[in-house]
């Protein structure tokens, strides 16, 4: 009975971890430039003038899974808003949304990027801002309205016309209705942690503003011409879990007949791939990538995965031209382990 128990408790335990291993967005801007990114899936919702266009070229960051695909978005500081809905709607644990930045100008600071639920175009909690600090960067963030609570920034020094990765974070709590945390990490190329670092660079903060009931939309803000920055932001991208941020995996089907690794499309590549993988039932999932000689240049996937068919984008940016080989070690809730091995070609 006690072997029955526990066994039920492992692959619930497996089943919450699959559940949670999900990207629920991301946006490139693999459109042609001078586009509106209204006719790309954004709804516009406020303001009258200066729609949200695409711009060439997208924006670059070493290691970051959606770096270097497609074109950006030009956020200007003054004109219209537009939000696209993620792929769920979350109301417990983490929301954490990622972005590559470049700042063109900034005044006294307003928010560019917020998130807010999908049943709303107001109700933004998590907000991220960037002012000019002394000629130079600061960025910030707030939880709501920043009329009641200012916004919090963190310390300057950050440079005009240099892309930066961001990663906002919204943590739920249940403690009170007012306790959830916002926090903001704020990287350099090549920098790009695996693990989400102990300390952010701003916050987390709770302030007096009510909590959201749920985050379910990525908003892009132009702000006023008296405050706003202008800027370029790319590679923006929606997850559960920090692991997501650094591999892009995203479950494609919840189901899978067998195991299977399929061969990586595009291939040859120039730099970036997708790799999809096959589960028939729960299990721990090691995927990585080696060079020719066998030694490791990346690991995209190390975590317990539910069963289902899983798609991981590998960037090969920071990589020479040549043959790679990507190996995949699963090991089910059964004991029985699986692996297979396939190269991939790297062509710039």
């Amino acid at each position: 009975m006690k072997l029955r128990i526990l066994f039920s408790i492992f692959i619930l335990a497996a089943f919450f971890a699959g559940a949670n291993s999900q990207v629920i967005f991301t946006e490139n801007f693999n459109y042609t430039a001078g586009d509106s990114i209204g006719s790309h899936g954004w709804t516009s919702f406020s303001g009258a003038v200066n729609n949200l266009k695409v711009v060439s070229p997208g924006l670059t960051y070493t290691g970051y899974p959606l770096s270097g695909i497609g074109n950006a978005c030009r956020v200007s500081n003054n004109g219209i808003d537009a939000y696209k809905n993620m792929t769920d709607s979350i109301s417990t644990g983490v929301v954490y949304v990622s972005c590559m930045v470049k700042i063109d100008t900034a005044k006294t600071g307003d928010y560019f990027l917020a998130l807010l639920p999908q049943s709303s175009t107001s109700l933004y909690t998590p907000r991220l801002f960037v002012k000019d600090s002394s000629g130079t960067l600061s960025f910030g963030i707030s939880k709501g309205a920043t009329s009641s609570v200012p916004a919090t920034f963190g310390p300057n020094g950050y440079a005009y016309g240099t892309t930066y990765l961001l990663v906002l974070k919204y943590k739920f709590n249940t403690g009170s209705t007012t306790d959830d945390e916002v926090s903001l990490f704020v990287f350099t190329s090549p920098t790009l942690p695996s693990t989400e670092p102990s300390t952010p660079t701003v916050g987390p903060i709770t302030a007096t503003t009510p909590d959201a009931n749920s985050i379910g939309r990525v908003a892009l803000r132009q702000g006023s011409a008296t405050l706003a920055p202008s800027l370029t932001i790319d590679g923006i991208m929606a997850a559960k879990l920090w692991s997501n941020l650094t591999t892009g995996m995203v479950r494609n089907e919840t189901t899978a007949d067998k195991f299977e690794l399929s061969q990586n499309y595009p291939n040859p590549f120039n730099p970036v791939t997708n790799i999809k993988f096959a589960l028939p039932t729960s299990g721990f999932v090691n995927l990585k990538v080696y060079d020719i000689n066998g030694r490791e240049v990346n690991s995209l996937v190390n975590n317990q995965l539910n069963a289902g068919v899983y798609t991981v984008n590998f960037n090969g940016m920071n990589l020479s031209s040549g043959t790679y080989m990507y190996k995949l070690i699963f090991k089910s809730i059964n004991g029985t382990v699986y692996n297979d091995i396939k190269k991939l070609m790297l062509v710039k």
